[in-house]
């Protein structure tokens, strides 16, 4: 058995087990047990289950993200490989001359080596894009207000004033939480979800990228429906089936890992 159909149907137990022991993977695939270990390791990294000592638990589908309980952006670097694809895709989309809004989040901020060498303004409240800026043919404009350690990020009152002045071609958003099926994104917090919103309702065109790890979470607050965007970007690593797939979702093909 290959490691990806080895990866679909572990997947598969989990969710309709719960708990499956390594011991028990390792029966029913017919693989050693520090082969389901690494399985285990690389789909607990991909989002898709949480590894636990002696098996594999199913993330819970209903988990409430908090600010309280969100990762601080220092320490939310799972799912690179998922984040770089999404991002690449989505920074494909800005030309020259385009005026883009980047929203916080280490999913939009890995959006910028691909927009290296694009002339464009760049829009952000995010001191993580504002650090990696560096290009002489572009222009960035950092939002103040007060500053969320724990996001990298400046919101409130004073950030939605100086947002308010300006006009966007596109406007990409991030959030804490994805549900495609029920066509609701999320964010952990109330001041992060007044600046999305004032972004969009800024914008002609507006972009959600989400890594596959963000389809198990629900955040403490809905802050649109997903229709509201033009395009979702999201990565094919959760092999979502058909009917879970709306139109305006776009797939993002996973590059081979190197070995």
């Amino acid at each position: 058995m290959m490691a990806s159909e080895r990866f679909s149907r572990i997947a598969e137990l989990v969710n309709e087990k719960d708990f499956v022991s390594t011991r028990d993977l390792s029966e029913q695939m017919k693989v050693s047990e520090p082969t389901i270990r690494k399985d285990l390791e690389e789909l607990d990294r991909q989002g898709i289950l949480l590894k636990v000592h002696g098996g594999a638990r199913r993330l819970r589908q209903q988990m409430i993200l908090t600010k309280g309980a969100e990762l601080d952006m220092s320490q939310r670097s799972r799912n690179q490989r998922q984040k770089d694809a999404v991002a690449r895709k989505a920074a494909s989309i800005v030309q020259d001359g385009d005026c883009v809004f980047l929203d916080g989040g280490t999913s939009v901020e890995q959006m910028m080596p691909y927009l290296q060498g694009k002339k464009i303004r760049i829009v952000t409240h995010s001191l993580l894009i504002a650090q990696q800026f560096a290009d002489p043919g572009s222009e960035l404009f950092a939002l103040g207000g007060r500053y969320i350690p724990e996001y990298k990020m400046f919101v409130g009152p004073m950030t939605e004033q100086d947002l308010a002045k300006f006009n966007f071609d596109h406007a990409f958003i991030g959030c804490a939480g994805i549900d495609l099926a029920g066509k609701t994104a999320y964010t952990a917090e109330l001041d992060t979800m007044a600046i999305k919103q004032k972004a969009m309702d800024k914008a002609q065109k507006k972009y959600l990228l989400a890594d596959s790890s963000k389809l198990s979470i629900k955040g403490f607050c809905s802050f649109t429906d997903t229709d509201a965007f033009d395009a979702v970007f999201c990565d094919d690593g959760a092999q979502l089936g058909p009917d879970m797939i709306p139109d305006n979702c776009i797939l993002v093909h996973l590059p081979p890992q190197e070995a």
